[in-house]
């Protein structure tokens, strides 16, 4: 099997494997995940085409990525180690054990044990990355349709889940969530993020391919027959199913109950209006009449939407949420600019719990992964979101071009909406923390910071190649001279 077609075999298992025991948020699914990120690891040191899609800034920003966790790992001298910020505090409960082993020698990080379990979870997502990056965009169009696939099951389980008793086998054994839909998820809010993530994607490919048959019939009267003959034209299938997928989409994304998935599907199908209706089948084939209908489909989605919105939402100031962002604040203050050490927050926020909070459980997550990030990471991660939100915003200039659009052309500008609208969901979640989430956002992340285009100036250099090569090796062979014979040389007529 070619190396390109056994990598594209690779992720569309590890797709598929991601999501299916509650997001690999478990120690096994997350051991086979990471498993496979090795494997794709060793194709990656053998066909490093990443490099050709990526900018240097990029490049650095995620090997700083990666980097970080090691050097938190390093060993310091007590003494040092005590004077780092945040520490002061944990050193003063280790002095008074009088233990030598323990103040013998520590490592940057608060819990060194947690940081490796964070630095092995990096793997799958940056894998996935540097090798969607670097697929031929075939491939990775095909992978896209996986992922739609996808997210697809995972809505129509969810619907099943909405209305099916609790004790249903369609709920997987959850004990929360009752009354929502959550696909093989343990919590609501990741299957949203998943379908936000999704909804994008299936709108670009709707939006590609509706109306192509149209084109070829422009200006020609067509009869009935012709009209109900052309329900069976493959694009116009293509687009029913996309409209359909759509459909599943939006439905599973309600029915989780999220109020922000809501929210940011409105602010995707706002986003798509305005970057798809224009380019309806790649060059406006409904022309003026086409783009105000895509208009008004998609305000009426909007405002169609605004009352579920409304039903979902409470009051912010009794949300604990924000009881959680005050403390992970002044843990951010306190362990700035070094961090306190990747996958740290569990085991450090107890120290930072608000007063008023009335909580008896255990807060794991910050519910932001920016604050979540800082406060590990520090000014290192910081520089390193930056370098990602830069990067992101040029490639916007490479992605959108005027002219005709290709089907990937739109998966890409899909892309880009799905990846901003999970940015926006990371402010008030933790979706990036789930590994199935984090890979699937590295995947579309791919499909961004694809330049197709190289491929498509590379195929039309080939065959020029070829015709030169033809040419100079005819030039080199001279053509064989044919002789006439004897007998047909004289013209028998003349004779008469």
């Amino acid at each position: 099997m070619h190396e390109t077609s056994s990598a594209w075999v690779a992720m569309t298992a590890l797709l598929i494997f991601a999501p299916l025991f509650w997001g690999a948020n478990l120690p096994l699914p997350l051991l086979v995940l990471e498993l496979a990120a090795v494997g794709l690891l060793l194709y990656i040191v053998r066909r490093p085409r990443f490099r050709e899609h990526l900018t240097p800034p990029l490049q650095w920003a995620l090997l700083g990525l990666l980097l970080l966790p090691v050097v938190q790992l390093l060993p310091l001298s007590f003494e040092f180690w005590s004077t780092l910020p945040g520490r002061a505090f944990y050193a003063q409960a280790l002095g008074a054990l009088d233990d030598p082993s323990v103040i013998s020698s520590r490592a940057v990080s608060l819990v060194p044990s947690a940081t490796e379990q964070a630095l092995l979870a990096l793997l799958p997502p940056i894998m996935v990355f540097l090798v969607g990056i670097g697929l031929p965009t075939r491939d990775l169009q095909k992978l896209v349709f996986v992922f739609l696939g996808i997210a697809t099951f995972q809505a129509l389980l969810g619907l099943i889940q909405y209305g099916d008793v609790p004790d249903s086998p369609f709920r997987l054994g959850n004990p929360y969530m009752a009354g929502s839909a959550f696909g093989t998820y343990i919590n609501r809010n990741h299957l949203a993020g998943l379908l936000e993530m999704a909804l994008p994607i299936g709108l670009a490919l709707l939006a590609a391919t509706v109306g192509h048959s149209q084109r070829r019939r422009h200006n020609r009267r067509r009869t009935w027959r012709q009209r109900l003959a052309g329900l069976t034209v493959p694009r116009f299938n293509q687009a029913a199913i996309y409209g359909a997928i759509c459909i599943a989409l939006l439905l599973g994304l309600i029915f989780t109950r999220s109020r922000s998935g809501v929210a940011l599907a409105m602010l995707g199908i706002l986003l798509c209006t305005v970057a798809f209706s224009r380019r309806l089948g790649g060059t406006n084939v409904y022309g003026l009449m086409g783009t105000f209908t895509a208009v008004g489909v998609g305000l009426a989605a909007l405002i169609g939407l605004a009352p579920i919105l409304t039903r979902f939402t409470v009051d912010p100031l009794v949300d604990m949420r924000w009881q959680i962002f005050s403390g992970a604040m002044r843990a951010m203050g306190e362990f700035f600019p070094l961090g306190s050490g990747n996958g740290t927050f569990t085991h450090l926020f107890w120290r930072f719990y608000p007063p008023d909070m009335q909580f008896d459980g255990i807060i794991d997550r910050a519910h932001n992964d920016y604050l979540e990030w800082l406060i590990e990471g520090g000014i290192v991660m910081a520089i390193v979101l930056a370098v990602f939100l830069v990067s992101y915003l040029r490639q916007w200039s490479v992605v959108w071009q005027g002219g005709g659009w290709s089907i990937f052309r739109f998966v890409q500008v899909g892309a880009g909406i799905s990846l901003l609208l999970m940015g926006l969901h990371s402010f008030v979640d933790f979706n990036l923390h789930i590994p199935a989430n984090a890979v699937f956002f590295a995947f579309l992340a791919a499909v961004f910071f694809h330049r197709h285009q190289m491929e498509k100036a590379e195929h039309q250099r080939k065959p020029h190649h070829r015709k030169m090569h033809h040419r100079s090796t005819a030039q080199a062979v001279p053509s064989p001279t044919r002789t006439i014979p004897p007998e047909n040389a004289v013209n028998p007529f003349d004779e008469v």
